[in-house]
């Protein structure tokens, strides 16, 4: 399910951030928005093609070299459980919540 999750001013000029490419960092954002609280995504280019870009001329191969991308930042992590792909959001640190803002929620 789809999270409503917002972007802190910090994440704009954050040097890491600067350095990807615009759509790339749009798809950073998109992906927060699809993972679950623990920032864990199934690896699925198609299927993250369709939940950020679903109106966009867009391949599955785009989002691919965008994802190289983010791991290449050290903003997107990749694991393996029971057989099945992951990525997660290692990246969080430019827009994580506190402790005391999750007990405010």
């Amino acid at each position: 399910m789809a999270r409503i999750r917002t972007i802190k001013p910090g994440f704009w000029t954050s040097e890491q951030i600067m350095e990807l490419r615009p759509l790339t960092r749009l798809l950073f954002i998109g992906l927060w928005n699809f993972c679950d609280d623990r920032g864990v995504h199934p690896v699925a280019f198609k299927t993250l093609k369709a939940e950020v870009f679903p109106a966009d001329d867009l391949l599955a191969s785009d989002i691919e070299g965008m994802v190289g991308e983010l791991i290449a930042a050290g903003l997107l992590g990749e694991f393996e459980e029971n057989g099945r792909q992951w990525w997660f959001v290692t990246g969080w640190n430019h827009n994580r919540r506190t402790a005391l803002d999750i007990a405010d929620a």
